[in-house]
């Protein structure tokens, strides 16, 4: 391929040398035919690298699915993963993925068994519509466990939301076992603001007056005043700080780096073999209210408030994935999750020491 590509290369910028030297405006003047040549010998070096890219990706999508085929006439062996639920942090998409698959078409399903779950049915009904739904090779992970649905008397919040310290012995046992247990670290600031933009009832943080005005900084720095008054597990668990979900017993221990979802979770599925899991656009689920906030809307004042109870978390960032300064980020690879002006709002963001 590469060696078509310079062929082709070659041949385009020859071709136009020579209309150049007979052109009558290389007799007027030689600098016009040097831009002429190095115009097209530009092109040409870009039509190259599209070649090799397109190349690489063909290459990609065949290993993909090389590995996909040799998974299911089981030549490749598939490490056990099981996901612990972090609020906020993507995993009802990946739950969504691994029971029902990719497509547009699965968000029907995964609303059905979501609606199926609000009303008051037994555990059995549920699996039964699991199990009618599924698709073949998948996985019941998380929200979608019906026996994660009981209530922790520690949280008051349902234990797939519950940190694992907190869960009884024999359903962590029966849940986790042996398995490697994985779940999406965030970082703080840009969890909290996906918490305000989301603006659900019992999932967050509720504050229809400041979400009215996008006051992205006083919600959170309300969030945080109500934290350090007691309300650890408020809004469904979503303020327990991640650190705690990485604790013994049954803690993560492989970290998923949430700034680079989905392709930071599909690396995991392919590493360890869940090669028939593939998250794409469609499939995400994401908050798309007030657009144009972000992290690095969030004063000096509120930060470090932030700071203070989520400590850990950023430690934690730090050790796996080496963000060990403060930053203001989005999610880039997920849609309506970085304000449209970014490069605008970069420049009037806080930076705090």
């Amino acid at each position: 391929m590469k060696m078509a590509a310079k062929m082709i290369k070659v041949t385009v910028v020859a071709l136009a040398a020579q209309a150049c030297s007979t052109s009558p405006s290389c007799a007027v003047e030689d600098r016009t035919c040097s831009s002429a040549r190095q115009g097209i010998e530009a092109e040409s070096e870009g039509s190259v690298q599209l070649l090799q890219t397109g190349a690489t990706r063909r290459a990609e999508a065949k290993s993909h699915e090389q590995k996909l085929e040799e998974e299911q006439e089981g030549q490749l062996k598939k490490e056990e993963l099981v996901l612990a639920h972090i609020p906020f942090n993507f995993g009802h998409t990946v739950e969504k993925v691994a029971l029902f698959g990719s497509g547009a078409d699965t968000l029907g399903q995964y609303r059905l068994v979501m609606s199926e779950f609000n009303t008051p049915i037994t555990p059995e009904q549920r699996w039964n519509t699991i199990n009618r739904l599924k698709r073949p090779n998948s996985v019941v992970w998380g929200h979608m466990n019906p026996d994660l649905g009981t209530k922790s008397p520690v949280t008051g919040c349902p234990m797939y939301y519950t940190p694992q310290k907190f869960w009884p012995q024999d359903l962590a046992e029966a849940y986790f076992g042996n398995k490697t247990v994985f779940g999406i670290l965030r970082d703080p600031y840009e969890r909290l603001v996906s918490i305000f933009r989301g603006n659900y009832v019992g999932y967050g943080g509720f504050r229809p007056e400041l979400f009215a005005t996008c006051d992205v900084d006083g919600a959170v720095q309300q969030m945080m005043k109500d934290y350090l008054a007691g309300n650890k597990y408020g809004g469904g668990c979503t303020f327990v700080p991640q650190a705690e979900y990485f604790e013994n017993p049954h803690g993560i221990t492989l970290a998923v780096d949430n700034r680079l979802f989905p392709q930071s979770m599909n690396d995991v599925f392919d590493a360890h073999g869940y090669h028939q899991f593939q998250i794409t656009e469609q499939d995400i689920l994401h908050v798309d209210g007030c657009p144009n906030v972000w992290a690095g809307d969030l004063s000096c004042e509120t930060k470090a408030m932030v700071r203070q109870v989520y400590k850990a978390d950023f430690e934690l960032l730090c050790e796996k994935f080496g963000y060990c300064t403060e930053e203001n980020t989005c999610i880039k690879g997920v849609p309506n999750m970085c304000p449209k002006d970014l490069a605008s709002k970069e420049k009037t963001a806080t930076h705090c020491s």
